[in-house]
């Protein structure tokens, strides 16, 4: 039979068919499709975000792929695509452009995540998202100051000046969470991706509100493997005179550190590591008086060395999430503590302490509407210290402190932290929910005052051997107990028009050692845009938040509880030899009162505008007024100088029936002059690229407690409503930050605030308490002020580089703000960076160390000075 013959039947005709389409669709090449999910640093999805995605490859070049807006659910669909290499972007009103560099496209679905920062130079026109409605997102720019990178590399290396000088920028009292957690230690500054200031954290997922926020959000390296290492040094030779002593005090600081990041596996995995060394010592200076009038000496040195290590690694189980690991260890130990202002030389110890810190984190979208975001943290700190000399203590009020610092034994303690938050977004609803439990277990033989300390009123008073008091603790001051925190929300922020957002909230809280489980806080707030161009948002909100019962409280009633410990009490002692001293002797004991949550109603309204694309305003107002909070009642206090129960001295119980009136005004001026220029970083010198913040706020606080262990004068709070001490009134904080000229950054910073209020005792126990906290009549708390302060600060850097520079990559990754993309990518510039930097350039002399105790040689004067000059001159190689 013919072939051709064999080709008519139709049997065979219909076989080849089928075999010849079968063998075409196999050699066909099935298309591809890209779903790019995008994020804010939160993990909340950007409805309305524009997603573009780019050939790299000859074949993909030609595929049209024009720009998509994200759904409701923050989802854009491109496709179909050949498949092949593609650079895929995202942009969003009022944030940075996320850029996945290189993303290789095969056949089917491919999910991605794009997160993008808030901006902080604003460089490009917005696009994509309407302006009002980005205007009236509480979870978008408006009242918020996000750092530039120049800015975030001004900022110290020195984990402690780090904290202090954010705590700055946000008026002088902060809450730092990084990627989500709070407390712990701040990453390296290496590992920093990006920094945001936050004015109003109403919302329901905050535990607090009575401080400003800082989000810090970290990555791990990213692309080619990068690194570098500095050292920074510090020198009294530099550094300006303290006014007390006629030499400069001095001082020494040398600092090592080292890293290196970037990808093990292409979109899968990335790493970053970390390893910093101390060594420095500075010296003290004591004032004090002695028998031939005031004294001010230099002491001996002050040595604090030690190391820490930090290393990070982001895995992406899938497409979708991401796991991101990260541990941190620091040791370190210092000498000659305890010592300067009043203390002298022999009052100095060692301390000894070593923190260990483990962090989990997963985060991705879930399904096309949910974002999810859960992490544990854990933390181990240990901690032990030995005194120089061992001697009774002898206490001269405001006046010298002699003998031994008797303190010694140490402390171990464990923390652990799990969250979970869930964003939820369908239609005009975007709702947000989540759990955060902290618990931590904590053991301690620390001891202090178990050799005894004599208090005398006033300098005649000792040279007359005649003491005021005695104390002494005795017994065994071994503690150990476990504490938890618990907290659950929900939050749904619902568009009611494009310009208006209603944000209702619900929290509870409870924890243990305190019997109240009635912690349910309502939160509300309302975001407006009024104007069609979204230059303007108005906010205004409302909650009820909670404050945890301190676990340093819980311990001292715990330890000197009349069982455990024993605080011997003597009035008017002999000396030098106070008598036989054991358990028959009066003591003081602390006990728990029937405790309630520290409840805090806040009230804020706020406005952010535009007034051109260079200058942003802000005002925001705050009213607080806070309950249940805690004082000591003395259940033993003299009647007609006789205690009630002779058995024992002060018997001080713990209640919460103080309380807190706050005011706050905080307005904010912000002008970048790069605002709404293209382009504005491609010049090698472009005056424009400058930044210039101004921030003031008012505050005015009034209460009637010092604090759980403080007991009013004449045992009533009537006569202690006033003026808050420690209340500072007036900050203004101005920066102007400049890269004009191309790999020169420059910043200058000045800060100046008014004194905090203290209070004036006469330094005698008027009363018979033994507590020498008694005022003059008709003395108010807080009646005297200290005077202001002011500090100019400025850093400069130039950066030298060295062969091909890399441009940063985009906002990539998988949901902790900084996943597997982001402009530092594990690392900086290569090449070499020299920097200098200047605290309190000027050597203003800003007097602290104020005495209130009228019988001190020093009523009202200054023993000593905060932060002289100091320079600080550093150099990094980066790879």
């Amino acid at each position: 039979m013919s072939f051709a013959s064999t080709c008519r039947s139709p049997l065979v005709v219909l076989t080849l068919l089928v075999l010849g389409a079968a063998s075409a669709a196999a050699q066909a090449p099935r298309d591809a499709r890209v779903m790019v999910t995008v994020v804010d640093p939160t993990g909340a999805v950007l409805p309305g975000a524009t997603v573009t995605v780019s050939g790299l490859e000859e074949v993909t070049r030609k595929a049209p792929a024009g720009p998509v807006i994200a759904s409701d659910r923050g989802l854009a669909t491109v496709g179909p695509l050949p498949p092949g290499r593609y650079a895929i972007s995202a942009e969003f009103g009022g944030f940075e452009t996320g850029v996945l560099p290189d993303v290789r496209l095969r056949a089917g679905d491919n999910k991605h995540v794009v997160v993008l920062e808030l901006s902080g130079v604003q460089e490009t026109v917005e696009v994509g998202r309407d302006a009002q409605s980005a205007a009236s997102d509480p979870n978008g720019g408006s009242l918020a100051t996000q750092l530039t990178q120049d800015e975030i590399a001004s900022l110290s290396d020195d984990p402690d000046e780090l904290a202090r000088q954010l705590s700055d920028m946000a008026g002088g009292n902060a809450l730092i969470k990084i990627d989500s957690f709070v407390g712990g230690e701040l990453p390296p500054k290496a590992f920093i991706k990006s920094i945001r200031i936050i004015r109003d954290t109403f919302p329901a997922e905050n535990h607090s509100a009575e401080r400003d926020g800082v989000e810090i959000i970290t990555q791990a390296g990213v692309g080619l493997i990068r690194g570098g290492f500095s050292s920074r040094i510090r020198d009294s030779v530099l550094n300006g005179r303290n006014p007390f002593v006629d030499v400069k005090a001095p001082e020494r600081t040398q600092n090592y550190d080292g890293n290196l990041g970037g990808t093990i596996v292409p979109e899968k995995s990335s790493f970053s590591l970390f390893f910093g060394g101390r060594r420095q010592w500075d010296t003290p200076v004591a004032t004090y008086t002695t028998a031939a009038g005031k004294e001010s000496v230099l002491l001996g040195r002050r040595p604090n060395n030690g190391w820490n290590a930090q290393g990070m690694i982001d895995y992406a189980l899938t497409k979708d999430q991401t796991l991101r690991m990260s541990y941190s260890q620091n040791d370190s130990s210092r000498s000659n503590l305890g010592v300067g202002g009043f203390d002298l030389a022999e009052r100095a110890y060692a301390s000894e302490s070593g923190n260990r810190q483990l962090r989990l984190q997963e985060a991705g979208p879930v399904g096309r509407r949910s974002y999810l975001n859960t992490r544990l943290q854990l933390r181990w700190n240990r901690s032990a210290n030995v005194s120089q000399l061992e001697a009774p203590t002898i206490r001269v009020l405001d006046g010298v402190t002699t003998g031994g610092a008797q303190v010694k034994g140490g402390s171990n303690q464990k923390d652990i932290e799990l969250a979970s938050d869930l964003n939820y977004v369908r239609g005009i609803h975007t709702v947000r929910t989540g759990v955060q439990l902290e618990g931590r277990h904590y053991r301690s033989d620390d001891t202090s005052n178990y050799l005894g300390t004599y208090v005398f009123s006033s300098t005649a008073d000792f040279l007359a051997g005649r003491p005021r008091n005695y104390t002494r603790r005795i017994g065994d001051p071994l503690i150990s107990y476990s504490h938890l925190e618990v907290g659950l929300y929900v939050q749904d922020d619902i568009k009611l028009r494009t310009n208006l957002t209603f944000s209702p909230g619900l929290r509870w809280e409870a924890q243990t050692h305190v019997h109240d489980l009635s912690g349910f806080a309502p939160r509300l707030g309302l975001t407006w845009a009024p104007g069609s161009a979204g230059k303007t948002t108005v906010r205004t909100s409302y909650g009820t938040f909670y404050n945890w019962f301190g676990s340093n409280t819980y311990a001292q009633t715990l330890r000197v509880n009349g069982l455990r410990q024993q605080e011997i009490n003597i009035v008017n002692p002999s000396y030098p030899d106070p008598g036989a001293v054991g358990t028959a002797t009066p003591s003081n004991k602390y006990v728990l009162g029937d405790l309630k949550m520290e409840r805090y109603h806040r009230f804020s309204a706020a406005v952010d505008h535009a007034l051109t694309p260079k200058v942003r305003v802000s005002m925001t107002y705050a009213m607080g007024r806070y309950g249940n909070q805690l004082r000591g009642l003395n259940l033993n206090a003299p009647v007609n100088g006789v205690r009630p129960d002779p058995a024992f001295a002060n018997i001080i119980q713990v209640v919460p029936d103080a309380s807190t009136h706050s005011y706050d005004l905080t307005p904010d001026i912000n002008i970048n002059f790069a605002g709404g220029i293209r382009n504005a970083t491609q010049a090698r010198w472009n005056p424009r690229r400058t930044v210039i913040r101004f921030n003031y706020r008012f505050h005015r606080g009034y209460n009637n407690s010092d604090g759980a262990f403080s007991v009013p004068p004449t045992g009533s709070l009537a006569d202690q409503w006033s003026i808050a001490p420690g209340d500072v009134t007036h900050r203004y904080r101005g920066s102007v930050s400049t890269q004009a000229l191309r790999n020169l950054n420059a910043q200058i910073n000045v800060d100046a605030n008014s004194g905090g209020a203290y209070t004036v005792t006469t330094g005698f126990d008027d009363n018979g308490d033994s507590i020498f906290n008694d005022r003059p009549l008709l003395t108010p708390r807080g009646s005297v002020r200290l005077p202001w302060r002011a500090t100019v600060s400025a850093n400069l850097s130039y950066t030298i580089p060295i062969g091909a520079q890399r441009p940063p990559d985009g906002g990539a990754g998988g949901g902790f703000g900084g996943g597997r993309g982001g402009p530092r990518g594990g690392g900086r510039s290569k090449g070499i960076t020299l920097n200098l930097s200047v605290n309190n350039l000027t050597n203003r002399d800003n007097f602290t160390g104020f005495s209130g105790v009228m019988t001190s040689p020093y009523f009202l004067q200054a023993t000593s000075v905060a932060n002289p000059r100091q320079v600080d001159l550093s150099v990094r190689f980066g790879f």
